[in-house]
């Protein structure tokens, strides 16, 4: 049973550099069966699409800036989730409908053209401005997944002006179908199995 587990380790580990870089596309068809559908601008209900959420982010970024807005938050997560809330909320103002996905995981929003054209959009708040070769985007979870679609990036870069207030600088919209992505492998335990009685050397309790 040893022997077995390490083989299937070595397995494991080594499928990272065999992968190599993917396309996001192809990790969506395989995982959940459903197809990345490339943002054409010379498509006409594409072209609606980007601009109503050009137009969106483009006054959203004027007012924030004219209004002097700043987000509070300890962290850029809770930043993050007061820019998405005021944003889907403006997203609901215009010709398609705007649903914002439970639990955390890809993606975060779900945006409606109408039954049978969706795109799924994921908002990401950074503090960081230059390039980073650290972990942005990851993808696990495919349940919320649920069409063909078109997949978007939003991606809001931030400052923190005053402690624990935060104004928007800019933003850039991303086509996902363009995505290649890297597989990382990763081990994880629960705080249950942290603390198993069998583990514990010393303790207060």
């Amino acid at each position: 049973m040893v022997e077995e587990r390490e083989s299937l380790l070595k397995v494991v580990f080594g499928l990272s550099k065999q992968l190599g870089r993917v396309p996001f596309p192809i990790i969506v068809k395989q995982s959940t069966g459903f197809d990345v559908i490339p943002v054409n601008l010379q498509d006409s209900s594409d072209k609606m699409l980007i601009d109503n959420l050009k137009g969106i982010f483009r006054d959203f970024l004027k007012t924030s800036a004219s209004t002097r807005s700043r987000y509070q938050g300890d962290r850029i997560n809770e930043v993050g989730r007061r820019i998405e809330d005021a944003l889907v909320h403006e997203m609901n103002k215009q010709p398609f409908t705007v649903k914002k996905l439970p639990k955390t995981g890809y993606p975060d929003i779900e945006i409606f053209q109408s039954s049978y054209r969706i795109t799924y959009l994921e908002m990401k708040t950074s503090a960081v401005q230059a390039k980073s070769g650290f972990r942005y985007f990851y993808y696990t979870d495919v349940f919320k997944i649920k069409s063909d679609a078109r997949h978007l990036l939003l991606n809001i870069a931030v400052t923190e002006e005053t402690p624990r207030y935060w104004k928007v600088d800019n933003w850039i919209l991303s086509d996902l179908s363009k995505l290649s992505v890297k597989l990382k492998t990763e081990f994880n335990a629960s705080k249950d199995d942290l603390m198993q009685e069998k583990a514990r050397i010393i303790s207060s309790l």
